[in-house]
């Protein structure tokens, strides 16, 4: 083989290393916040009729996610379609990308019952407890039928919910009003805009000055 192909050849392998280097490398790279839309696809999640937690959940993440990355913060979504994403990669995406803070956005289910919970995990980590805090703040002052408090575990019984007892950093899943209360869901239609906005500002406030990146955060799914 004349020299100046192998060198050729050398030079290509080189270039296929080191791009592979880079994206295993900006797979990793540390986000803000990872902002978790609850279910998708074929998991729909709690419902009224045609009204579907996956969707309400999804387009209050992407309201969110747009107004923090306009304030610079480095936001990645666990999904931003209708698709199924499991449990346990939501976590390992928050896990493998260093994320300051993890928030999971739900919509709750019982006959009779209205308002806002927001759960953290058993152990009552002062952290997640002071992110559930000023979310839920902001949320009530947003205008919410009932503040029913920051709690603990698991509201099906012992344990906690898989998102907060598998993610590394202080976390939070927010029950957003019941999908089965048609007050909850008129507040959650007027409201969504307001609603993004105290979520939003409720994980900036929370997060060290030095963690807010330049970079306007990026929004692309756990499974892409």
């Amino acid at each position: 083989m004349q020299r100046w192909k192998r060198w050729l050849l050398i030079a290509l392998a080189a270039v296929v290393v080191l791009g592979g280097a880079y994206i295993i490398f900006k797979s990793d790279e540390r986000v803000d916040v990872v902002l978790d839309p609850g279910h998708g696809d074929h998991d729909a999640g709690a419902a009224n009729g045609d009204r579907l937690e996956k969707d309400d959940n999804l387009a209050l993440a992407l309201a969110t996610a747009d107004l923090l990355k306009q304030q610079g913060v480095n936001v990645r979504l666990t999904r931003d379609d209708d698709r199924f994403v499991s449990l346990k990669k939501r976590c390992s995406l928050a896990n493998r990308r260093h994320a300051t803070l993890f928030v999971s956005l739900h919509r709750n289910s019982a006959e009779g019952a209205k308002g806002v919970e927001i759960w953290i995990g058993s152990e009552n980590d002062p952290a997640s407890r002071a992110l559930a805090q000023a979310i839920l703040d902001g949320l009530d002052a947003a205008g919410i039928s009932k503040n029913r408090g920051v709690k603990t575990g698991y509201a099906q019984g012992v344990g906690d919910y898989y998102v907060n007892k598998h993610t590394r950093m202080p976390s939070c899943l927010v029950e957003l009003g019941f999908i089965t209360s048609d007050e909850d869901n008129a507040l959650y239609d007027a409201h969504l805009a307001d609603y993004a906005a105290a979520i939003a500002q409720a994980i900036h406030a929370q997060l060290p000055e030095k963690e807010t990146t330049a970079q306007a955060g990026e929004t692309t799914s756990a499974a892409e």
